[in-house]
C-alpha cells in the first residue's frame, strides 16, 4: 500500500471514529426533556427513531462504540503503515521498532484530540443535535450489533450475580446520582447546605413512610368526646393548633375532628346554649403507617383535608400527620406564631474531645449514626425501633431508670433522664482508641522504679 492511501484511509477511519466518539458521549449525556423537544418539531420517522433512543440510551451508546473501537484500530494501523512507506524502508523489511515508535507518538495525541476532547466538548454542547441528525447511523448500528450486545447483557447480568449486587433500578439510579451530585455540589461551593437537603428531600420523598414523619401517639393533644365548651375552649388556647382530634374513652377511638375556626359560632352563644361537640366534629381521614408519604400528600389534596390520622395495624391510633410535616420533609421546620421558640426537634451534642455525647431519646437512630462518625460510634439499626429511646427499650426488654447502661462495640451509652412509660435522655461515652497495654502472660507487671536515694 502506498503511502499516499496509508493516509487517506487513516483520515478517514479518523473522521468515522470522532463522529462515533462525539454521538457515544452525547447518547451517554442526552438530556431527555430536550431531545425529545428537538425531535418533536422533526419528521413522523425521524420522532419515532428518538423514542427507540430514548427506550435504551445505554444499548445505543454500546452499539455505536463498536464502530468507534474498529476505526481506533485503523487509525493505529493506517498510522503505522503511513509512517512505514515515508520511512523508505525495503518490501521485504516489514515493520521495525522505529516505525511503531513514531506512529505510537504521532497516532496517541491525534487520537486523544480529535478521538475524545474534540467529541466530548461537541457533546457537551450540541449533543442532542448531534444524535438528532445521525439518528438513523444510531438506529442502525443498534440493530446491527444485536446479538453481541445480548452477549453483553448475560455477561453484565454474570457479573453482577458474581458481586452479589441487586438488580440496578431506574428510579433509584437516578436519584442516587442526583443526591451524589448535591453532596458533590455542596462540597465545591455551589450549593449550601440547605439546598443540598432540600435536594436529598425531594429525592428521598418517593420511599418516605408516614411512620416516619407523623407526630407519635404520645405527643397529640386531642379532646375527649364529652368535654364541655369551657374545657375545649381552655384546650385550643393552650395547644395553639387549628384542627385538634376528638377520642371517645381511649385514644384508639378517634370521632372527628375539632377545628378551632367551628368554635367561633359558640363564642358569642348565650350561657344556656347547650353545646355539643359531637355537633362540629368533622370526620376524619386515617391512613396506615406504611403509607408512602407522597400518596398521602396526593390523598390529603383529593380530600382537601389537612390532617389525617394513623392507624396501626391493628386499628389502633399509631400517630397523626399533617401536610406541614409533609413540606417540612422537603423543605426543613416551618416555624409560625404558634410554634414554642424552646421547643427544638430531638437533638445530639457531640464533645469531641470527651469522647462524648449527649442526645433526645427521640432522636432517629440514622440521624444519630450521621453525628456519631465523628466519635467512631454506631448505633445498630433495625425494623423493630426507630429512635435512640425504642433502642434502649428493645435491648434491655424494659422501661429503664435513670443510670442504667447498655455496652456498644467501642461505646457505652447511659440512660440520664427517664419518665414512667419512656426515655427521655441519653448519654454515650465512646471508649479510647488506643488499647490499654496488658502485661505477657506469667509477666508480673513491677511499679515503676523509684529514684535511688542521695549519697549521704
Amino acid at each position: 500500500m502506498s503511502a499516499g492511501w496509508a493516509f487517506a484511509i487513516t483520515a478517514v477511519a479518523l473522521i468515522v471514529g470522532t463522529v462515533c466518539s462525539t454521538l457515544h458521549q452525547s447518547l451517554r449525556s442526552l438530556s431527555r426533556s430536550k431531545f425529545d423537544n428537538m425531535a418533536q418539531g422533526n419528521k413522523a420517522g425521524l420522532r419515532a427513531r428518538a423514542c427507540k433512543i430514548l427506550e435504551d440510551r445505554t444499548g445505543h451508546a454500546a452499539a455505536i462504540a463498536l464502530p468507534r473501537v474498529f476505526a481506533n484500530i485503523v487509525v493505529a494501523l493506517g498510522t503505522l503503515t503511513w509512517i512505514n512507506q515515508i520511512r523508505d524502508h525495503p518490501a521485504s523489511s516489514g515493520f521495525t521498532m522505529g516505525d511503531v515508535v513514531y506512529a505510537a507518538l504521532i497516532a496517541t495525541p491525534l487520537l486523544w484530540l480529535i478521538g475524545y476532547v474534540l467529541p466530548l466538548s461537541v457533546a457537551t454542547h450540541a449533543g442532542e443535535r448531534m444524535v438528532i441528525v445521525f439518528s438513523s447511523i444510531v438506529r442502525g448500528m443498534y440493530i446491527i450489533t444485536t446479538p453481541v450486545r445480548t452477549l453483553l447483557l448475560i455477561l453484565d447480568e454474570a457479573i453482577r450475580r458474581l458481586a452479589g449486587a441487586s438488580k440496578a433500578n431506574g428510579q433509584e439510579a437516578i436519584g442516587a446520582e442526583l443526591v451524589n451530585m448535591a453532596e458533590i455540589g455542596e462540597a465545591e461551593g455551589q450549593l449550601d447546605e440547605a439546598e443540598r437537603d432540600m435536594i436529598e428531600g425531594v429525592v428521598s420523598f418517593r420511599t418516605i413512610s408516614v411512620e416516619r414523619i407523623m407526630t407519635p401517639r404520645t405527643e397529640i393533644e386531642a379532646i375527649e368526646l364529652t368535654d364541655d365548651l369551657d374545657q375545649v375552649r381552655r384546650l385550643v388556647q393552650e395547644c395553639g393548633h387549628s384542627r385538634i382530634p376528638v377520642y371517645r374513652e381511649s385514644m384508639d377511638d378517634i370521632v372527628g375532628i375539632l377545628y378551632a375556626k367551628d368554635l367561633l359560632h359558640w363564642l358569642g352563644a348565650a350561657p344556656d346554649t347547650t353545646f355539643r361537640l359531637e355537633s362540629v366534629v368533622r370526620k376524619a381521614l386515617f391512613v396506615p403507617e406504611q403509607k408512602a408519604v407522597r400518596e398521602l400528600l396526593s390523598e390529603l389534596v383529593a380530600n382537601k383535608v389537612h390532617l389525617a390520622m394513623v392507624a396501626d395495624e391493628y386499628g389502633g391510633t399509631s400517630g397523626l400527620v399533617t401536610i406541614e410535616d409533609i413540606i417540612e420533609e422537603v423543605f426543613g421546620e416551618i416555624r409560625d406564631e404558634y410554634d414554642d421558640e424552646e421547643e427544638d426537634e430531638p437533638s445530639i451534642i457531640i464533645d469531641a474531645a470527651g469522647r462524648t455525647a449527649e442526645a433526645d431519646a427521640a432522636l432517629r437512630v440514622d440521624d444519630a449514626n450521621d453525628e456519631l462518625e465523628t466519635l467512631g460510634v454506631t448505633i445498630p439499626e433495625c425494623d423493630e425501633y426507630d429512635t435512640l429511646g425504642g433502642f434502649v427499650v428493645t435491648t434491655l426488654g424494659h422501661i429503664p431508670e435513670a443510670g442504667e447502661t447498655i455496652p456498644l462495640e467501642n461505646a457505652v451509652m447511659k440512660v440520664t433522664e427517664s419518665g414512667p412509660t419512656r426515655v427521655l435522655r441519653i448519654k454515650i461515652e465512646a471508649k479510647d482508641e488506643a488499647p490499654v497495654a496488658k502485661p505477657i502472660m506469667g509477666q508480673i507487671e513491677q511499679p515503676a522504679s523509684k529514684a535511688p536515694p542521695p549519697d549521704d
